[in-house]
């Protein structure tokens, strides 16, 4: 496809897929020294002071470790691991073209199914070695998401420029199309942009987002991207266990008068759904605090509109809905294990009573 003068060529930038697994309960990141052969390092949230709040920051800063490059294609790897469970993999692709090469290679990119068997096969690689870490493993879950980053343009290049004149090719570029869109999917697509600075655009997409920006102010947006899908898979991971939990209780019919000697397995069910009432909310509240964002700073209207995009308010609406369900639940398994209680010592006691009934009977006759 020959380039089109009117765009700008990409003197530095690059193709970031993100890959966020789901993969234990909690992970002891005060055990892991090395992974992989590498140290690895703290990674607190380095934002711009000019456009950030001291409200945001992590309680528990996540690990980051480098892992070995691909080959095909030739791209780096980094895993970032957060204490509440989660690993997220970044493959990084450089890339110097024109504007319609970046296009084609991020198509052929985001639909390349070698990335995440790629991304899988060094996630297999790290939870072998960080094992002893990982409280309460379970089957990973994953979320991916796509960051197209160009650092630098041949020439100066205004962020209102490329939401203006070059809208439509930025709106194709984002969604990873090759044809022109309707007015209104360009606008849809630019919709959550963000500028600090004249010479600087973040947009923000629900798979995917466009930045512009130096190294460091890349970065600290791609951290917050990354922060919101790992709590996005953190929330599927919960709402997949809540069905699964939801679907076992169902099975016992809870609403089914219990048996006169069953007072056991009734308490017992209670305690099970009791536990994962306890479970759920601790995780849910872990998660929602990993990030402390207040105020109306740049880089905390950034995180909303992420949010936003991405639907973890709906969720999170989701989930409290299945917990207010399961907490009904275990209300009815409560009372029918305090009734079988009851009905269990009126029969011991009438037992008792007709024993010393009959004790009384055979005394009297001799």
């Amino acid at each position: 496809m020959p380039s089109d003068p009117n765009l700008p060529a990409i003197v530095q930038g690059s193709f970031r897929a993100l890959f966020v697994y789901d993969v234990a309960d909690t992970i002891d990141l005060e055990r892991l020294r090395t992974v992989r052969g590498a140290g690895v390092a703290r990674a607190p949230l380095q934002l711009r002071r000019e456009a950030s709040s001291e409200f945001i920051q992590y309680p528990t800063a996540p690990l980051i470790v480098r892992l070995p490059d691909l080959e095909e294609p030739r791209a780096t790897v980094r895993a970032k691991l957060y204490d509440f469970g989660v690993v997220s993999l970044r493959i990084t692709v450089p890339f110097s073209g024109s504007w319609s090469e970046f296009g084609t290679l991020t198509r052929r990119l985001r639909r390349d199914p070698g990335l995440e068997r790629q991304a899988r096969a060094a996630l297999d690689d790290v939870l072998a070695e960080i094992a002893g870490a990982l409280d309460d493993p379970h089957r990973a879950l994953v979320e991916d998401y796509f960051v197209l980053e160009v650092e630098r343009f041949d020439g100066d290049v205004e962020g209102s420029r490329l939401t203006g004149a070059l809208a439509p090719a930025l709106a194709k570029l984002l969604l990873f199309e090759d044809r022109d869109l309707v007015a209104g999917e360009e606008q849809e697509a630019l919709r959550q942009s963000f500028s600090y600075y004249r010479d600087d655009l973040a947009v923000i997409q629900w798979d995917a987002a466009f930045i512009y920006d130096r190294a460091d102010g890349a970065e600290a947006v791609e951290d917050i991207l990354e922060f919101a899908n790992s709590q996005l898979v953190e929330f599927r991971t919960y709402d997949a266990r809540l069905d699964a939990e939801l679907d076992a209780i169902y099975r016992l019919e809870p609403g089914r008068p219990v048996g006169r000697f069953l007072r056991r397995g009734a308490a017992e069910r209670a305690a099970r759904v009791r536990f994962l009432l306890v479970d759920v909310l601790e995780l849910t509240d872990r998660t929602a605090n990993a990030l402390k964002i207040i105020g109306d700073a740049y880089y905390a209207r950034l995180y909303r509109a992420v949010a936003s995009r991405l639907g973890l308010a709906d969720w999170q609406r989701q989930i409290d809905a299945k917990l207010r369900s399961v907490s009904e639940i275990y209300r009815v398994l409560q009372d029918q294990a305090q009734y079988a209680r009851s009905e269990t010592l009126e029969v011991i006691v009438i037992v008792l009573i007709a024993i010393e009934a009959v004790i009384g009977v055979l005394a009297l006759r001799h």
